[in-house]
């Protein structure tokens, strides 16, 4: 690696939170909410007491008390209805008379502490205003003037009072909040809303029943001077992180020659947050003290520098030999045990969490075996989850005040000496962090950190394409095309588990199977081809969808006949329940369509052959997964296919293969299993199949046979005494079985000889049972012989003279 260019980059990350530490405050410029109702007790003059929900005859008489709002324009205030239409007292003209309100207002106060992130200040609220608005009313974009020494804030808390229209819109720094006031609006709460007093606003036009609001100016209590606070203003500072970050763009971080691998191809940065936080509660709206400020900054930069952005948890695991832990412990704690300790217990309510350890470890990390760097639990800034699985990261690529093998550690877990191994620990470590890599390079990102994680991200821009305008939606849509045909391309054969390194469970991560339904929202014959081609013939647990068969049919199956054919070309088992299952859902359609049914014909034939290809290369005694495979599965899909099309003699070729392959395809749990599976379609066949007639009579004559004698009970105690091991045990053992007068043997054995004996008898299936009387030395193995064999012979015989029965019930049906 170039030092000019190591030494580059980390002058970047050292800017980055040089910056960065200038988002010093904590808060949102508005904060809002809806509350239970508590009546102020608002008294008016020889109106009375207002009541609440407001009713419309006494908002009229209101009204007439009233005098129109005027507003500040320069240096006069003045009445002008087409700038602010609303009806106003001034708080000497009403009184509270309700006691708990201050009480109320308080609490509101206090959260609007946090909302605004003025924890540390001490703040006030003095009564200004009560507001009337009746339809029409309406006030157009301004900024409250300094009404009081130190003010900071406007609070607006909105009455029961049923009306709609006068939305409450904030802006500040291009970012715009829109406050509804609900719960006031459906006259069943009371709905409250804080703003630093800087900040444009206006009130969008009342459009029926009445908005009732009492306004409180928010000062800051024991202030220096009469300058107020300001809201937060982090522009200057998002146009500093977005030029480092275009000057990473350019410089990206580089990865150690040694460390170098796919996972690391596209570039990332991974900037740490302050607190700690645990995978459920990682949102942006959950974030604490300046983390908050500080991510939505990174977000807002992140835009600017054209990146995207997203929040997510680091986790660092390391494996490796733990050393001390004596003086706590004793020497030999932990031999041959395990021991595990979690270190973020969080307390959601606590925010100084991050210096409230709990407990530290008596071990030292020593030699470090395995590690790794990931970035899992992601979610965008509305705090929408995304599951774009697990990426790895390099050390260089995290932007940090402390290195990441400084981090402390969530969780720990340590095993003692095993046998010649000595004490190993296992650590994680978490940290929340806004992960960010170029817009450009997005498709590399998201394909490198695996499927799954390229099918999320496909799935959120396939999300935006509804709400795109005209001129939008077919570049977007372009964009999207390519970034599928890439999937597409690096698509990875799903593997049965996969595991997450910061817990012991199956990581998050999208269904596959969702990426078919995204293709037939793109629209693209082409893609389509590509992906039946390039993944469905490599991954059999890729299904054909109903909106991905609805696409092929309304594009016409033909241009998709080659595609579909390259299925069936190879003799492979992963693809065969899969495929069986597309020529069931390929052929069994209710639409008459000549030209899928020409396709399906001769589909079913290339599925036949693969079907005895693969037979014949996995050979089950050698194979655990030709022995594992449900074939009866496999028959009646393909016989639904082939029955729905008329493809009788594929059929007739499918049966008669399965037939000759008893060792495959066993009577009862494939055979006789599909057709009575098939029981009511067989039945209700307009004309016979000549294939189904013949799979039919073979079984019969085949469960025929089978019943012709019923098995008999053992006439007296001779067992089957055919036992392979020829050792003095075993052959006193043969001796018993043959006995025809003895029912019982005791044999007084030592433990080693018992042992040799259990396992000979259960191995081999002896009809004894075999039971150690533990009494005297050595303990005496009891055996005694029991019917086991008949009673499982006669269990099939009435198993196979049921299925006889129904079977010849099912012909019957045929004829």
């Amino acid at each position: 690696m170039s030092s000019a260019k190591t030494e580059q980059q980390r002058d970047i990350h050292k800017q980055l939170l040089a910056v960065l530490a200038k988002v010093d405050r904590p808060g949102d410029f508005v904060v809002s909410a809806n509350c239970p109702v508590l009546m102020p007790g608002i008294t008016v003059g020889e109106l009375g007491i207002i009541s609440l929900p407001l009713p419309k005859s006494q908002a009229r008489e209101l009204i007439k008390l009233c005098h129109q709002a005027p507003y500040g324009k320069g240096t006069e205030t003045v009445v002008d209805t087409d700038v602010r239409r609303v009806w106003e007292l001034d708080c000497d003209q009403f009184k509270i008379t309700n006691p708990a309100w201050i009480a109320f207002v308080d609490s509101i106060v206090n959260e609007v502490k946090t909302g605004l992130g003025l924890e540390n200040r001490k703040l006030a609220a003095h009564p200004y205003k009560l507001l009337v608005y009746e339809k029409g009313g309406f006030f157009l974009p301004h900024r409250d003037g300094e009404k009081l020494d130190a003010m900071v804030a406007t609070l607006v808390i909105c009455l029961p009072s049923v009306h709609k229209g006068g939305e409450l819109i904030v802006s500040h720094e291009g970012q715009q909040r829109e406050i509804r006031m609900d719960g006031a609006a459906s006259g069943l709460e009371i709905s409250y809303a804080a703003f630093y007093a800087d900040c444009e606003h206006e009130i969008r036009p009342v459009t029926s029943g009445y908005r009732l609001c009492l306004t409180y100016n928010i000062t800051l209590e024991k202030s220096r001077g009469k300058k107020r606070l300001a809201a937060p203003s982090y522009g200057s500072t998002t146009t500093e992180i977005a030029q480092l970050l275009d000057s990473w763009i350019e410089t990206p971080t580089e990865i150690p020659a040694e460390d170098l691998s796919e996972d690391f191809s596209a570039p990332m940065l991974a900037i740490t947050l302050d607190h700690r936080y645990t995978q459920d509660g990682l949102t942006v709206d959950r974030l604490k003290g300046t983390d908050r400020a500080r991510a939505e900054v990174l977000f807002a930069a992140a835009e600017q520098a054209d990146c995207v952005a997203h929040l997510a948890l680091l986790t660092l695991w390391q494996n490796g030999s733990a050393e001390g832990g004596y003086d706590d412990y004793g020497y030999g704690y932990g031999r041959g045990r395990y021991y595990s300790k979690s270190y973020d217990d969080e307390d959601e309510d606590d925010e100084d969490d991050d210096d409230d350890v709990a407990g530290e470890s008596p071990y030292i990390m020593g030699e470090v075996f395995d590690e790794s760097l990931t970035a899992d639990h992601w979610s965008d800034q509305q705090g929408n989850k995304l599951l774009l699985g697990e990426m790895s990261l390099h050390e260089n690529e995290i932007v940090s005040v402390i290195r990441p093998k400084d981090w402390e550690a969530s969780r720990e877990d340590f095993e003692g000496y095993t046998g010649n191994a000595g004490m190993t620990l296992e650590r994680w470590y978490h940290r929340a962090a806004i992960v960010i890599w170029p817009r450009a390079q997005q498709f590399d990102v998201l394909c490198k950190a695996g499927t799954e994680s390229s099918i999320a991200g496909l799935q959120v821009m396939t999300q935006r394409l509804p709400q795109a305008s005209k001129s939008q939606r077919e570049p977007l849509r372009q964009e999207c095309i390519t970034f599928a045909n890439a999937i597409i391309n690096s698509w990875q054969v799903d593997r049965d588990m996969r595991f997450s390194y910061s817990a012991f469970q199956k990581l998050e991560t999208v269904d596959r199977n969702l990426f078919p339904a995204l293709l037939s929202e793109l629209g693209d014959a082409n893609l389509v081809r590509n992906f039946i081609s390039r993944v469905m013939s490599r991954d059999g647990k890729v299904q054909f969808d109903k909106s991905l068969l609805k696409f092929c049919q309304q594009q016409g199956w033909e241009q998709f006949e080659s595609e579909l054919a390259s299925l069936f070309e190879f003799a492979t088992i992963d693809l065969l329940p899969r495929n069986a299952d597309l020529m069931e859902q390929l052929c069994v359609r209710r639409d008459k369509n000549p030209e899928r049914i020409r396709v399906c014909t001769k589909l079913v034939d290339k599925a036949v052959a693969q079907l005895i290809a693969c037979d014949q290369e996995t050979a089950p005694a050698n194979n655990w997964r030709s022995r594992e495979l449900k074939r009866s599965g496999i028959l009646v899909s393909l016989a639904q296919a082939m029955l729905a099309i008329g493809a009788d003699k594929p059929l007739r070729t499918l049966v008669d293969h399965a037939l000759n392959s008893p060792s495959q395809y066993d009577l009862t749990d494939a055979h006789l299993a599909a057709i009575f599976s098939l029981e009511s379609q067989i039945a209700k066949l307009s004309s016979p199949s000549a294939a189904i007639t013949h799979w039919l009579e073979a079984c019969q004559r085949e469960l025929t046979n089978r019943t012709a004698t019923a098995p008999q009970p053992p006439a007296d105690f001779r067992r089957e005494n055919k036992l392979p091991c020829q050792c003095a045990d075993c052959r006193t053992l043969s001796t018993f079985l043959a006995d025809p007068d003895k029912e019982q043997i005791r044999l007084p054995l030592a433990k080693q000889r018992r042992q040799h004996l259990h396992q000979a008898i259960d191995g081999n299936r002896c009809d004894l049972t075999h039971v150690t009387e533990r009494r005297g030395s050595p303990h005496i193995l009891v055996c005694t012989k029991t019917t086991a064999s008949h009673q499982a012979a006669r269990q099939i015989y009435d198993r196979d003279s049921k299925n006889l029965t129904r079977l010849l019930a099912l012909i019957k049906k045929t004829h």
